[in-house]
């Protein structure tokens, strides 16, 4: 299987999303999250997301194709 496609990776993001993050994305975000933001925070706000956005990418390089997960949900458990 291509790591490409593995499963649990992301075909969003990827590290060039940190760099899309715009003043404009932050005051969308801000709005539709009903969060007032003032102009002096938008640029301190806009590095912040680009920066979780740019770690989040990291975390998706990683290959997980033959991990399991620590927990699995068992419907029949009681």
């Amino acid at each position: 299987m291509s790591s490409e496609h593995a499963p649990g990776r992301s075909y969003i993001r990827s590290a060039e999303a940190a760099e899309s993050v715009t003043a404009d994305t932050t005051r969308l975000v801000a709005r539709l999250f009903g969060v007032p933001l003032s102009e002096e925070d938008v640029e301190l706000l806009t590095a912040a997301l680009g920066s979780q956005l740019a770690a989040i990418a990291g975390l998706d390089a990683i290959d997980l194709t033959d991990v399991n997960p620590a927990v699995e949900f068992d419907a029949s458990w009681r």
